[in-house]
């Protein structure tokens, strides 16, 4: 009986000192490994930045395009972290903008999803970011004004 007890015991402690051996030769904090990796979505932590806010319709009429707004989208966890490859969507309020890409975007390691949108109609539009696996729209994104 007690020759189990001292070989079950003997192997648990080889165990543990071999991955606390591994973890340091790897250089990575034991915190790190036994840490939960799913983490939700914060539609108040994340966040959309437009640049230019207010950009031009165009002319046809002399030959100008309308010009693009890049919209980015940064998703973060409730922690406030970055969630990477993570699924985001882009509309507008009305829908009478062009949105390119048009399907979902992926983030990317900085948990940033790129967008660019053009109109030809004036007017000021609401950007509507949902993040589409937990169905979590992003309140922070500011609206998008196009002019003459």
């Amino acid at each position: 009986m007690k020759d189990k007890t001292f070989v079950a015991l003997s192997l648990l402690f080889f165990l543990l000192f071999f991955i606390a051996i591994g973890a340091l030769t790897i250089n990575i904090p034991v915190t790190n490994i036994l840490r939960a990796k799913n983490v939700a979505p914060s539609p108040l932590k994340s966040f959309g930045v437009a640049f230019p806010q207010i950009a031009s319709v165009g002319d046809e009429t002399k030959g100008q395009s309308p010009a693009k707004i890049k919209i980015s989208i940064y998703i973060r966890g409730v922690d406030g972290s970055i969630l990477a490859n993570r699924s985001v969507q882009l509309s507008s309020e009305p829908a009478q903008i062009l949105i390119e890409p048009p399907s979902t975007v992926t983030t990317n390691s900085i948990g940033q999803a790129q967008f660019t949108v053009s109109s030809k109609i004036q007017g000021k539009y609401k950007l509507i970011a949902r993040e589409t696996t937990s169905n979590i729209e992003v309140v922070n994104i500011p609206t998008v004004e196009f002019i003459q």
